[in-house]
């Protein structure tokens, strides 16, 4: 741990040489998404991966800071920001639970509910709640009377030197369009404004100095835009407000006093914390599938409680975990082994080759089509339509195994039917042209899209497997269970009577590489942008 150990001076150093100032050091996590074992990084070198991540490197990594904070008189806490299992095969195989056992062993403080902790109901989300060792904190997530469910809480309260501190959780009130609504019946997601500000009272009632967010809305990567559309509506003398949920940059304008932000939710890491110029709080965020870990260290003043500082013990507010810098912790190592022996097994078995890397992208996007072209082969519907948002990586060029497929579509969707009219199948995907990830993976469907026209009247030309949609005929069209239950915005679906049509998606993607391979990316736009 040669790397670790040269910043040990560094610590010691500033312990020594400020007076009545306490160093809270947070690591921190988010949207680890059941990524506990290690993983090549193609998204650094396509054909020559090194290793990165995996639980027994962030478990050395962890022990050994915390060896470092102890011997330099400095306190230390281990955070996690939510979504810690859907995306893997250990993460998903008992819906998480493994990766409790893993933050278990790691020894983390505490962590808050992300949306894809919920992907399997609320009740699993508090099942796994209680197999932690460590607090889940929610300030906004209740019972339908209002009452705090038992496995978790809103906030919680450590003394660091005397110095009183409260972190308290927040997760998306999105969640509820962003899951199965059937899972979280007797549940509710409320304000994050006011629930916020509700518990700040609570804990500064019970004598907190500082306040920590430790929160599962995200940190987008252009924060600025935010701030702008925020004092905007302020000028015009109106509250500012949204359809969907805040972010973590408008948050921290509507709520001051929060002295920094440990954020999850969206996959872009901060290179360095961003602090609000208004309320001055203090935002980090780092990467997810668990490829590395984020550092921050606070200074706290042992008078006031506030924060008067914050540094980066490492140089960079995210590490990634890269095995040739860093190694792994063998008994963590050993117990996420014997994890992925159950999960995996025959993961790796080759099912196909890809000529070329089929990526994934923004908008529509190669990787889409041909999961959409293989829910449509296999079902003989007319139309198929993935959401984007359930691909969650590239397919890249080379051999393809269920272990590729699994990574690029970790959500074992169902694929349902409808039986429409073309005129209802025109007002669905008309849905797919209002933004907010509702960017159509299409097949069997062309058309032109201007995005200059009012929302329902976009779509241009629209052919059905190169014949003018007839408004009047009727037609066979899939997509996910996902959307058919009317996430991201979809809730027109959900006006329609859907079949299970028994097709598994992963299994549908594996069974269409198997029968056309090599396979290799379509480039072609089916929705053509004319403005």
């Amino acid at each position: 741990m040669a790397v670790i150990r040269a910043m040990l001076p560094v610590l010691l150093l500033a312990a020594l040489s400020r007076g009545g100032t306490v160093y809270l050091n947070i690591l921190h996590t988010n949207d680890i998404h059941g990524g506990i074992v290690e993983r090549d990084a193609t998204f650094l070198n396509p054909d020559f991966p090194p290793g990165v991540g995996g639980g027994a490197w962030l478990a050395s990594f962890v022990h050994e800071a915390r060896r470092q904070c102890e011997e330099a008189g400095e306190f230390m806490v281990l955070v996690d920001a939510g979504d810690i299992w859907q995306g893997t095969p250990v993460g998903g195989f008992d819906s998480g639970a493994s990766v409790v056992a893993w933050m278990n062993a790691v020894g983390y403080d505490m962590m808050t509910l992300g949306n894809h902790d919920f992907d399997r109901g609320a009740e699993t989300a508090l099942s796994n709640a209680v197999l932690a060792d460590f607090p889940v904190i929610c300030a906004n997530f209740e019972t339908s009377e209002g009452a705090v469910p038992r496995e978790i809480t809103p906030f919680v309260i450590m003394d660091f030197g005397g110095v009183k501190t409260a972190f308290i959780g927040l997760t998306t009130p999105d969640t509820r369009s962003l899951v199965d609504e059937e899972g979280l019946e007797g549940y509710v997601f409320t304000d994050e404004v006011l629930s916020l500000e509700r518990y700040i009272d609570e804990a500064r009632g019970a004598g907190a100095g500082t306040i920590i967010l430790v929160s599962h809305l995200g940190q987008p990567p252009d924060p600025g835009v935010y701030l702008e559309r925020v004092f905007a509506a302020w000028e015009r003398g109106e509250e500012y407000t949204k359809n969907f949920a805040l972010n973590n940059a408008e948050l921290t304008c509507m709520v001051p006093g929060i002295g920094a932000v440990i954020s999850g939710h969206i996959h872009v890491g901060l290179p360095e914390p961003w602090v609000n110029p208004l309320t001055h709080s203090i935002v980090v965020q780092g990467y997810g599938n668990g490829t590395g870990i984020g550092w921050l260290r606070l200074w706290l003043d042992s008078a006031t409680g506030t924060v008067t500082g914050f540094d980066c013990p490492m140089g960079d507010a995210y590490i990634s975990l890269l095995h040739e810098q860093f190694w792994p912790d063998s008994t963590v190592a050993s117990l996420v082994e014997s994890f992925r022996q159950i999960a995996e097994a025959g993961m790796d078995e080759v099912v196909g080759e890809a000529l070329a890397e089929i990526p994934r992208g923004a908008a529509e996007h190669p990787l889409g089509r041909l999961v959409a072209d293989a829910m449509r082969w296999r079902t003989g519907a007319d139309v198929a339509l993935m959401n984007r948002g359930g691909i969650r990586a590239s397919i890249p060029r080379g051999s393809v195994s269920a272990r590729t497929v699994y990574t690029a579509l970790p959500f074992e969707e169902d694929i349902l039917a409808f039986r429409v009219t073309g005129a209802e199948l025109l007002e669905i995907l008309e849905t797919g042209m209002q933004g907010r990830r509702r960017d159509m993976q299409i097949s069997g469907f062309t058309c032109d899209r201007d995005q200059s026209r009012p929302d329902g009247s976009r779509i241009i030309e629209p052919m059905v497997d190169g014949v003018p949609l007839d408004p009047d005929s009727e037609y066979t069209f899939v997509t996910t269970g996902y959307l058919a239950y009317g996430s991201v915005g979809y809730g027109i679906l959900t006006g329609f009577e859907p079949w299970h049509t028994g097709f598994n998606l992963m299994e549908t993607v594996l069974e269409y590489v198997k029968e056309f391979s090599p396979i290799e990316p379509d480039y072609r736009d089916r929705v053509n942008w004319i403005q």
